[in-house]
């Protein structure tokens, strides 16, 4: 198996959706003498900032001296992008090898379960110190949640997926279904969510530590959202006896693309989902107040898109619309009969391709945003044209 024939593999798996439980994944890892348990893992969720935050977690215990492993999701480009060892992703090769070894179990299972598997391998064959662990989606049944880690992290609760994990309660129980017995556990969550989370640390005897403001130290990251998920970072890292000096030097090397992130004078943020379309709101009318914003916008239709749109735009913006590379993608057209009802003047794209190239010559500020799906898509887009 090469790695086009692993991706095609993963590509498949899609048929099989989103089905949470462990006893899949547990199968998966028993075969490979359960991998997650060599090394000290760090386990984060949350509505929005997961990727940031984990970022900043792994950049920050790498300067501290520590060989990281790092498993996030989606990806932008490339499936290796979810698995990394000191900000290195996994090789192609790799991959393709782990990937058919898993295949080779003949276990049924999901493609996220399978890629999770992939890398508590991988992390253990690397001999990794401690990994950082974001969960694909929840937190209960996710196939991250076999790990004991050293610290848990919840970084916020709204509504996302509700679908699958109910009302804003059972989003936020199954988030806190991460909290393992007398295991610290760091969020930023408030209100009912927060009653939630300390409700289950106290029943689990685990430490809750609660951050309420943000960060104002030096990120090299954009959005002012960034510096609450710094918050989180630095006081995850505290409860790991990490250094304020490796503390501060991690968050002024981090990378992470696609928030917030200017690639061509083109403003990009994976806004997915209400939550993040309100924190995008507030970093543009920060940041760029005044004139016209056009968007190459597109989102899955499992998200709350009305909300999406009444947050994010203006009545004097202007939105291209192009339907993500997921199966679970909305289309153009019904994403752009949304904005004329509000008076929002649109155009649908028939690929992103040509959405990216219809931005370009647009006359103002540049943005695009949505699904992660995407934005990854019109970066790659963004690179190869001048």
């Amino acid at each position: 198996m090469n790695y086009n024939d692993a991706i095609n593999y993963l590509e498949n798996l899609n048929v099989f959706g989103i089905k949470p439980g462990l006893e899949r994944i547990t199968k998966i890892a028993e075969k490979f003498s359960n991998p997650q348990n060599f090394y000290k893992t760090v386990h984060v969720t949350g509505t929005n900032g997961k990727g940031s935050t984990c970022a900043m977690l792994a950049q920050i215990l790498q300067e501290a001296g520590f060989k990281v492993g790092l498993f996030t999701s989606p990806h932008l480009q490339s499936y290796c992008e979810r698995i990394k060892v000191n900000d290195k992703n996994i090789s192609e090769v790799e991959f393709a090898e782990i990937i058919l070894q898993i295949k080779n179990f003949e276990i049924p299972a999901t493609q996220f379960e399978v890629l999770t598997a992939a890398a508590f391998a991988y992390f253990a064959k690397k001999n990794v110190d401690i990994a950082v662990i974001e969960v694909g989606m929840g937190g209960t049944w996710d196939s991250t949640n076999i790990i004991t880690p050293e610290v848990s992290v919840i970084t916020n609760v709204a509504l996302d997926h509700e679908k699958i994990l109910g009302d804003l309660q059972g989003i936020a129980l199954n988030k806190a279904g991460i909290i393992k017995p007398k295991v610290p556990i760091v969020t930023g969550a408030t209100g009912d969510a927060l009653k939630i989370i300390r409700a289950v640390a106290e029943k689990n005897n685990s430490k809750l530590y609660e951050v309420t403001e943000p960060a104002e130290v030096k990120i090299n990251l954009r959005g002012d959202y960034q510096k609450f998920n710094a918050a989180i970072a630095i006081q995850t890292a505290q409860v790991l006896n990490i250094s304020q000096e490796n503390i501060l030097r991690g968050l002024e090397k981090v990378s992470w693309a696609g928030r917030f992130e200017i690639l061509n004078n083109i403003v990009i943020d994976g806004a997915h989902n209400p939550h993040g379309a309100t924190a995008l709101r507030k970093s543009l009318d920060k940041n760029f107040p005044a004139g016209r914003r056009n968007f190459v916008f597109g989102a899955l239709a499992d998200k709350n898109i009305e909300a999406m749109i009444d947050i994010l735009f203006r009545t004097e913006d202007f939105v291209i619309v192009a339907k993500p590379n997921s199966p679970r993608a909305e289309t153009a057209e019904n994403i752009c009969a949304k904005l004329q009802s509000r008076g929002i003047k649109n155009f649908p794209a028939k690929n992103i391709p040509d959405a990216v190239k219809f931005l370009q010559s647009c006359e103002g500020l540049k943005i695009i945003a949505g699904s992660l799906y995407l934005i990854g898509d019109a970066r790659k887009n963004l690179k190869e044209r001048p």
